[in-house]
């Protein structure tokens, strides 16, 4: 027993070791000039350190522990903060300075200003410094600094006068006092221009219009003034803000709280009421449109077309997220809040791509592609691309497609289109692309492309999984990256230098930083010390290729432990989930840090093999069914591999892959143990049951989500099929369950009645509950604890090593 209680110490010394000297590379960025790089070098417990080093010396000139908040300022400068304090240094000239007390710093590259925000040991002092790191000027008594239309917008009080100041550079400009406190400010985003004006008072929030004149107009609706909250959202009128107010209503501390069938937000039952009003404020006509209305959703701007976008309420729709997880066909309908009017525009479940101004709408109806022009207020014929065509814009007229590994240009003015190149691979994505995404909850999208500029590609091998990197610029292709099967991060890049840098990985090798300094000619430009001393290089991998339900090709990734041996025979790790092969070449940290527990580096450093095949829930049988006929399927390869042990092969899941588990163990006898972590056991109870994540009944996940069951009404006997609780009387291996108490996603409840039922079945299970955990664990310790006896529970009921007293307890 002493000898094996040391080897086991000797494991977890080993992890130890591994764990603490793995360095992670992140947050990639370049200087202008692009003859700086700056990265952060992440650890497992010890703080991040920051790293600069010039392009032309891959060494570090410099790491500073702890560093937050990096950026690069002009060509050879960098400031960022250092715990209370901020720091200055000049790369070129290796110039340091430190700025004690500091809460904030930034750069205006307008103004070409450099300010430090200090705290109120210095008494909240605003220093804005010059390119010669002089002081230009100082404010005192400041709340919050704004860059904002190339100024420097500052919030400050001074006594019993709380003051808004615009400095251009050369003065300061008060442009707005009040006696209550600023809350915030923002541009008014009106074609006369302005600010808008949020102000704390003693009963909510007011809002104040600050034209170019500096006149101000105050908010007011239907009288009212005062409000528990106010947003501001983009607006498509160019005359008008547009508002979205709260004012919360008392709570009644009634005994009892009365649910009806009628409730749509069951979400309502657990948070304060309040009212919300979605409205367009005309501050220079001291006007207000009121948008909301019952039959429609709210509006979001389509650019600047002063059109909104909206679609039909569906009535018959009984609770809020009854079509979240179903892609569904809704009516929408353009706004125009000077007539009020609701035109209709299209029946779509997918989004609507616009233009930076919302000239022109372009959107799929009927697997077709069609483009509105707002201006003209008409629709355009049928544009004549495919359905899976990704579209951005290039000018106010012209789009580029992207249609498989092809991009077209089409004028949508002629309707003409040419094809611009056509690329060796499978699909392309452009990754300097403008894209905003702030409207996507509303199905808007604007996505960019200066096709004048250098557009960088990534061009995808789907079928080898290859990735390559080009630019092209007016009709020439320049190869950055060629056809690696890496994965490639972080890509950043300077035109004008001809720089390009990324992030490369792999299953078993750890990340660096790559580097285009010259073209045509990449280089290794950072690696982390530890990688090239710990066994990552040793891991080995092999896709087995097996078939679905319905016939459809998938895959498992099979790792090799770093001391791999054909000469042997090795235990098998067998983590499932959905489809994992995209995961293929991922780097394989060791860590703790597991929310799920399981870590597949750290069980192939303990001699195991490890297997990732994919499950795709289709067919008619139900996800439980289809788990196990892919894990069959995917086991049955795995026989053909001489030096996996099919005795010893063990199932891990969690969540969604935890119900796979469950439902895997009481209908299959190939695995000699079992883990299953916040899962589902009974799916006729939980699809029913309440979520205390989403606040709404669970049913739509099990009918249209991950389920894919459908109504239990039509099929009520799939549900029975597929339900783990209803044959735990059949599970034949040991069970370990785990689980975080307060769960709000999958109730504990879940594990709770698994374990009861084995439990009276006298099968062998343990059950770990960890207290005030979630749905994935949150905390470091509970993460090392669950990795640790993950790889415990394997090796008692794998590997026969008995050496565990948690276990043997049982």
């Amino acid at each position: 027993m002493t000898v094996s209680v040391a080897k086991a110490q000797d494991r977890l010394r080993h992890w130890e070791g591994l764990v603490e000297s793995e360095e992670e590379v992140r947050l990639l960025s370049m200087s202008d000039n692009g003859n700086w790089l700056a990265w952060q070098s992440a650890y497992e417990r010890r703080p991040a350190e920051m790293r600069v080093a010039s392009v032309n010396k891959s060494r570090p000139i410099f790491t500073e522990a702890g560093a937050r908040q990096w950026q690069f300022v002009r060509d050879n400068e960098i400031i960022y903060l250092l715990g209370q304090d901020a720091k200055y240094r000049d790369l070129a000239k290796q110039k340091e300075l430190t700025f004690f007390g500091v809460k904030s710093a930034g750069y205006c590259k307008d103004l070409d200003l450099i300010y430090f925000h200090y705290n109120d040991t210095s008494s909240d002092r605003l220093d804005l410094y010059d390119k010669n790191m002089n002081i230009a000027r100082s404010f005192s008594n400041v709340r919050r600094v704004v860059e904002m239309n190339g100024n420097i917008i500052i919030i400050r009080k001074d006594e019993a006068e709380n003051e808004l100041i615009k400095y251009d550079g050369k003065k300061g400009l008060t442009i707005f006092t009040s006696s209550s406190e600023i809350y915030s400010v923002s541009s008014a985003g009106l074609k006369s221009g302005g600010w808008t004006v949020r102000v704390k008072s003693e009963n909510g929030l007011r809002m104040f219009f600050i034209g170019a004149d500096l006149s101000s107009t105050e908010l007011s609706i239907g009288g009212k003034t005062q409000f528990d909250a106010i947003q501001q959202n983009p607006s498509s009128d160019a005359d008008a803000v547009f508002l979205t107010v709260e004012t919360k209503l008392a709570r009644k501390n009634e005994m009892v709280d009365i649910w009806y069938a009628q409730d749509f937000d069951l979400e309502d039952h657990f948070r304060d009421q309040k009212l919300t009003s979605r409205v367009l404020w005309y501050p220079l006509e001291k006007r207000i449109v009121e948008t909301d209305d019952r039959d429609y959703s709210s509006i979001a701007a389509i650019g600047r077309s002063g059109l909104f976008l909206r679609s039909a309420v569906d009535h018959e729709q009984v609770d809020k997220n009854d079509k979240t997880a179903v892609e569904t066909v809704k009516r929408y309908f353009m706004y125009d809040p000077k007539t009020e009017d609701n035109t209709f525009l299209a029946d779509t479940s997918r989004s609507f791509v616009i233009d930076s101004l919302g000239q022109f709408i372009l959107y799929i109806d009927r697997d077709k592609w069609f483009c509105y022009s707002t201006s003209e207020r008409k629709k355009l014929p049928e544009l004549a691309v495919q359905k899976n065509a990704i579209p951005h814009f290039i000018s106010s007229e012209e789009v580029l497609w992207i249609i498989g590994n092809e991009f077209w240009i089409q004028n949508l003015r002629t309707l003409k289109k040419r094809l611009v190149a056509s690329l060796v691979c499978d699909t392309l994505e452009i990754l300097n692309v403008k894209r905003d995404k702030s409207l996507v909850e509303s199905n808007l999208i604007s996505q960019t492309v200066h096709i004048n500029d250098e557009i960088i590609l990534k061009l995808i091998g789907e079928k080898q999984n290859t990735s390559s990197i080009v630019v092209w610029n007016s009709g020439k292709v320049k190869v950055i990256v060629d056809q690696v099967k890496d994965r490639i991060s972080e890509f950043i890049f300077n035109a004008s230098s001809a720089r390009y840098s990324w992030i490369s990985e792999n299953y078993n090798k750890a990340p660096e930083i790559k580097m285009v300094v010259t073209p045509g000619h990449v280089k290794s430009f950072y690696t982390a010390a530890a990688a090239a001393k710990n066994s990552s290089g040793k891991i080995t991998m092999k896709q087995l290729k097996y078939k679905g339900m319905e016939g459809e090709d998938l895959n498992a990734i099979l790792y090799f432990p770093p001391d791999y041996s054909d000469q042997k025979t090795y235990p098998v790790a067998v983590s499932i989930y959905e489809i994992q092969k995209n995961s293929s070449n991922r780097y394989l940290k060791p860590t703790y840090r597991n929310s799920r527990g399981f870590n597949e580096r750290l069980f192939l450093e303990m001699g195991y093999m490890v297997m990732l095949p994919d499950i795709n829930n289709v067919g008619s049988q139900g996800p439980g069914i289809a788990a196990l006929h892919n894990v069959n399927a995917a086991l049955d390869e795995l026989t053909k591999v001489k030096q996996a042990d099919m005795k010893k092969v063990g199932l891990i899941g969690q969540s969604y892959g935890g119900y796979e588990t469950n439902f895997i163990a009481t209908q299959s006898d190939r695995f000699a143990a079992y883990i299953s972590g916040a899962s589902i056991a009974d799916i006729v109870n939980t699809s029913f049951a309440f979520n205390y994540n989403f606040f709404s009944a669970d049913y739509y996940r099990y009918e249209d989500g991950q389920f894919k069951l459908g109504k239990f009404t039509d099929d009520k006997e799939k549900y029975y099929q597929n339900n783990p609780l209803y044959y735990a009387e059949q599970v034949k291996s040991p069970v370990l369950l785990w689980t975080g108490t307060n769960d709000k996603n999958v109730s504990p409840e879940q594990t709770l009645s698994f374990y009861n039922a084995l439990r009276k079945y006298r099968k062998d299970v343990v059950a770990l509950f960890y207290k005030n955990e979630q749905h994935s664990l949150m905390g470091y310790e509970q993460r090392k604890d669950l990795t640790i006896r993950m790889l415990e529970w394997f090796d008692y009921f794998l590997c026969g090593k008995r050496d565990v007293s948690w276990i043997g307890n049982q």
